[in-house]
């Protein structure tokens, strides 16, 4: 999988770390300043072209991948918060920011972790950071012009941990993290089976795609069991057409293994024109299609940071329920889901 990776270079304290350190927004301080220093730099995806074609299997889209904060979580094997360090927009553009450590957590192993795109504040124990929620899933939906072509306003949430013994006082430890977006991504491709014209009169064009049932939260730091809350999230997007097929792009948060009957719905919403011609209604029929996503293992369980390509052929006209298996892939190697609708 291609991720942010955040190398943090950890230099030791040489003076002792006071229990009345102070607390800012941004920073927890060793109470002596001539400490040493953790200088963490990243290194960021290469932009892939922004010309590629919806539906295409490869890279991530710049919009995906942009940053505009980044915050770094330091905590003792007691889960105490040691150091908090959030980026300046000039250490954001040079991949680079450094800060000290103190001396007491000289050859001790250490909690790193990082969060970008969402603010951090108030954190003072890992069970406050572990229990940051990431709850607004209409942030990242909308219409598909804008989905397809632009991130969240806050970008897209992302986070990662490590862990790591430090090396003595006045030695250097090294620090890798790799960052996942706290949503799977979902594109839906729609087209008429090439036989449909020799079975049907006229056509059938989607005019949208609902999602239902979809987890409505998430954990900021992805947990050992996913935690999506009450599964009522619903979102309606309108089709774009394109050269015979009809587009739709969703973002949203992880689930746990679900029954059949409790996952996540795609509803493809259509219209059957008798002649073919859209541009005149009294000969249209409504037609809807759904689609239960399966997951990888076949018990509806999506991952964050997961590509899921839906690819549907429309063979009929008749709106049955398909359950079809989806395998989970690194957002930059999606997967085909193939799936055939209709008698």
């Amino acid at each position: 999988m291609k991720k942010l990776i955040f190398t943090a270079v950890v230099i030791t304290a040489l003076i002792a770390f006071a229990s009345c350190a102070k607390q800012t927004d941004d920073y927890i301080a060793p109470a002596e300043k001539n400490g040493g220093e953790v200088t963490v730099s990243f290194v960021a995806e290469p932009n892939m072209s922004d010309t590629r074609a919806f539906f295409d299997t490869a890279g991530t889209e710049p919009w995906e991948k942009s940053l505009r904060s980044v915050t770094v979580l330091t905590f003792n094997d007691a889960g105490a918060l040691l150091v908090q360090r959030s980026f300046t927009a000039a250490e954001v553009t040079a991949k680079k920011a450094t800060f000290s450590m103190p001396r007491s957590a000289a050859g001790t192993t250490c909690e790193f972790y990082v969060v970008a795109n969402k603010p951090v504040t108030g954190i003072t124990t890992k069970a406050a950071l572990l229990a940051l929620l990431d709850s607004a899933p209409a942030t990242y939906n909308g219409t598909f012009a804008t989905v397809s072509t632009t991130a969240p306003s806050g970008g897209f949430t992302m986070s990662g941990s490590a862990t790591k013994t430090l090396a003595a006082a006045g030695s250097t430890t090294e620090v890798a993290v790799s960052l996942k977006r706290t949503v799977a991504k979902v594109a839906i491709q729609t087209a008429l089976a090439a036989d449909f014209n020799s079975k049907y009169q006229g056509s059938v064009k989607i005019t949208s795609a609902t999602i239902s049932k979809a987890a409505s939260q998430t954990p900021v730091i992805a947990p050992a069991t996913p935690a999506p809350g009450t599964m009522n999230y619903t979102t309606t997007q309108n089709s774009a057409e394109a050269s015979g097929k009809f587009n739709n792009l969703f973002y949203l948060f992880e689930t746990a293994a679900l029954n059949a009957g409790s996952r996540v719905l795609v509803t493809l919403n259509g219209i059957y024109d008798k002649d073919g011609d859209f541009s005149t209604t009294g000969d249209q029929t409504p037609v809807t299609y759904d689609v239960e996503l399966t997951g990888a293992a076949n018990n509806g369980k999506l991952s964050r940071n997961g590509y899921y390509r839906v690819a549907v052929t429309l063979s009929g006209l008749t709106g049955q329920s398909v359950s079809a298996t989806i395998t989970v892939a690194d957002w930059e190697t999606p997967v085909t889901q193939n799936i055939s609708l209709g008698q």
